[in-house]
């Protein structure tokens, strides 16, 4: 805004320049120089392009230069963590602000590092960092994102949220008796209404899958005997 009022003020004296020159300057056909009117022409110019700009401007003319524009709440994260690169707590809520605001990257970035200021040991960090990577793009659950889950689970066996994606995870890679397991224990939290019926849709769909994979063995053993 510095440089904006500079250069105005400088169109400003550019253009008085040009009224006011004219009028003191000597001419055969004026008796003296007009230095009241080159006065007055100036105050014109620079008081009433002021008034105006002041008045049609949405900018706050009224802020004190003594006090400082509100930070956001990320920038008000990253102000502390600048001050204190050991909290934990923080990284984790930075991380999760990223992820309200769909900036994935950094999220995983900001998961990422509160990782390592956890030594590994906080699920809440490698949950958020895995979650970032799948929304990023959901290829990454068969991967590292993945792997990060189960990292998770070991450190926190009963997270919903990393059960839920741990149990996506085996079910794409095939091990379904797992994905059923952790589904279950899923429905045994007591969740919402619409998840435990999306949580009973996908036990009895992996039963199904299930039943068709029986051993041939098997199946004769559970045929109906001869009547």
């Amino acid at each position: 805004m510095i440089v904006f009022i500079l250069f105005a003020t400088l169109l400003t004296a550019v253009a008085a320049g040009l009224v006011v020159v004219p009028l003191i300057r000597p001419l055969r056909t004026q008796l003296a120089p007009a230095h009241w009117a080159a006065l007055f022409a100036c105050v014109v110019l620079a008081g009433g392009s002021a008034a105006l700009y002041m008045t049609f401007s949405n900018w706050s003319w009224r802020q004190n230069p003594g006090v400082a524009s509100p930070q956001s709440p990320i920038e008000q994260l990253i102000d502390h963590l600048d001050r204190h690169p050991r909290d934990l707590a923080a990284w984790l809520k930075l991380g999760k602000s990223y992820n309200i605001l769909q900036e994935y990257p950094l999220a995983v970035r900001a998961f990422r590092h509160a990782d390592r200021v956890a030594g590994g040991h906080s699920a809440a960090a490698l949950i958020g960092e895995a979650e970032a990577m799948i929304l990023i793009h959901d290829s990454s659950l068969d991967g590292p994102a993945g792997q990060l889950i189960e990292r998770a689970l070991v450190l926190d066996p009963n997270s919903p949220k990393a059960l839920f994606f741990g149990a996506a995870a085996a079910m794409r890679r095939g091990d379904l008796a797992l994905a059923r397991t952790r589904f279950n224990k899923l429905l045994a939290m007591n969740p919402p209404p619409d998840v435990r019926t999306m949580l009973q849709q996908e036990i009895a769909a992996i039963d199904a899958k299930l039943g068709e994979k029986k051993p041939e063995h098997v199946a004769k053993m559970v045929k109906p005997a001869p009547g």
